[in-house]
């Protein structure tokens, strides 16, 4: 190429020169320019140089000042605008690492996220949750067009969440917590423990969806979106997760919302015992290698509220017996005391047995997570003494709640002293028999030893009934005991006149009616 190019020059200078030397030329000329191109066609002429006119030069320095200023002009704009654009810049910096210190210096944990190293992010949930739930619990933390940072909750973020729990009736919502409105003006921090909370209930519900399909057993149904548990005989406790903007207010407030917010409290504090006993877990050495997976447990989240709503049922069927119990025989004149100890936990009284202090948190999960029991001791009126423990766990090998009898009397050789000792009941209607006929028992020991008691006998200490013969031609004086749900009956046959006299104490203790005692001395006095 280099070659060429200088014999191009050298044919272009050769031809200028054909004009003026010929013969010189002709040397120098390369054969295919000879051919192409005839000797004495390309010229070249001296010309003097003439001066411009003043004005024009005047012109021109003055175009060539004003293209310098323009030029200075724009280059001084344009530094403006880009220390216009630079303090806003730092403007923008500084509230977003504002922001971010405030975070941090309220106790966030602040790092890098894990896929993209340019970009921070802060975690709100729960290390010690399930995956899914894990992996939400870190976001972002963007830079919008003020500064201010944005928490990038990605694909998965489905909008604000809350568990709420109603006790419902027929459709009719008894009880409900009143919800608590949250403007969008919030801090940071405040937005953070939002989606926390939203995280931690929707796992919440999830566990919970997971242990209910166990629960088939104990009537707990998992209808739509809604968890059922039976709460009592017509009423039941409806858990659902709802969007926190979609959820709508209850048109009549409901005056009563401590049992659906106390169990509220209970499963939330039983998912995060349940992080704790996943932490515990993971501590400790591995189990050895093997070829099958690990299942996930499932958690105990429901089975604690339902043991204490089958205790609390259990208590309240077995005190009110033994209300109407007292009253029958209060109305009877005839001595009745009963004294009850619980450990059980009370969802009524959800303010008194739930503890603010942290410190007593694990003694309180303890007390959710263990069977519960309760303790009734009976004095009946012949210094019978009869202490029922209700014991009530959903757990192997019970599976409900189980009653059990210890009776002790005052009076060897009678039929109460010679029943065992100790006896366990399945269900609430055994016990009620076999405490009515203790009682009646115990009744025709005491009015046997009430005066005018001369000559009473028991024709089988196994049957509640006196009699005592008067004279050896008439019939007998014969006095039958009996306690039935409408309280204590007493019927009685005189020698001396016909058919028989039922006296009846009914449980509402109506007015007006005499004493069992003062009816013996009427009749038998």
């Amino acid at each position: 190429e280099a070659y060429n190019t200088c014999s191009q020059a050298l044919d272009l200078v050769s031809l200028l020169l054909t004009s003026h030397t010929p013969k010189v030329a002709d040397a120098t000329v390369s054969p295919y320019v000879k051919q192409t191109v005839s000797f004495g066609s390309l010229g070249a002429e001296i010309m003097q140089h003439t001066n411009e006119a003043a004005s024009q030069e005047t012109s021109e320095d003055l175009v060539g000042l004003g293209w310098r200023m323009r030029s200075l002009t724009r280059s001084a704009d344009s530094i403006l605008t880009s220390a216009t654009r630079l303090e806003q810049e730092m403007e923008r910096e500084s509230t977003y690492w504002q922001q971010v210190l405030e975070i941090k210096e309220a106790g966030w944990p602040v790092s890098r996220l894990p896929g993209d190293r340019q970009t921070l992010g802060v975690r709100f949930g729960f290390a010690e949750a399930h995956a899914e739930f894990r992996d939400r619990g870190l976001v972002a933390l963007r830079r919008d067009a003020d500064g201010n940072v944005e928490l990038d909750h990605g694909q998965r973020w489905r909008g604000e969440k809350r568990l709420r729990v109603r006790v419902v009736k027929d459709g009719s919502v008894l009880a409900e917590p009143p919800t608590r409105s949250m403007g969008d003006d919030t801090t940071l921090s405040q937005r953070l423990v939002r989606a926390r909370n939203s995280l931690f209930d929707e796992e919440l519900y999830h566990e919970l969806s997971r242990e209910g399909r166990n629960l088939v057993s104990q009537a707990v149904r998992c209808v739509g979106p809604s968890i059922c548990v039976p709460y009592d005989a017509d009423s039941q406790i409806e858990i659902s997760l709802v969007d926190v903007a979609m959820e709508e207010p209850l048109d009549v407030p409901c005056e009563d919302s401590s049992i659906p917010s106390a169990i509220v409290i209970t499963l939330r504090l039983l998912l995060s015992h349940a992080h704790r006993q996943n932490l515990q877990r993971r501590s400790q050495p591995p189990p050895p290698i093997t070829d099958t997976p690990i299942a996930r447990p499932v958690y105990s989240l429901l089975r604690p509220i339902l043991e204490i709503i089958q205790h609390q049922s259990a208590r309240k069927t077995v005190e009110a017996e033994f209300t109407a119990l007292n009253l029958a025989l209060s109305s009877a004149g005839l001595p009745f005391t009963t004294e009850e100890t619980s450990s059980s936990l009370h969802l009524n009284r959800a303010t008194d047995d739930f503890p603010t202090d942290p410190s007593t948190a694990r003694t309180l999960i303890n007390r959710l997570i263990r069977p519960h029991h309760s303790q009734i001791t009976l004095s009946l009126p012949k210094h019978t003494t009869l202490m029922l423990d209700i014991n009530t766990s959903v757990f192997p090998p019970t599976f409900g709640t189980s009653f059990q009898l210890t009776t002790t009397s005052s009076a060897p050789g009678s039929a109460i002293a010679d029943m065992p000792h100790v006896m366990h009941f399945p269900t609430i209607e055994a016990l009620r028999k076999h405490i009515w006929y203790i009682t009646a028992l115990d009744i025709v020991a005491a009015l046997q030893a009430m005066p005018p008691a001369s000559g009473w006998t028991q024709p089988s200490r196994y049957q509640a009934e006196l009699q005592r013969k008067t004279v050896a031609s008439e019939p007998k004086d014969r006095v039958s005991v009996s306690l039935d749900s409408e309280g204590l009956a007493v019927s009685w046959v005189c020698s001396g006149t016909t058919g028989s006299r039922v006296w009846r104490s009914d449980s509402r203790a109506q007015e007006g009616i005499l004493s069992l005692v003062d009816v013996m001395k009427e009749q038998f006095g």
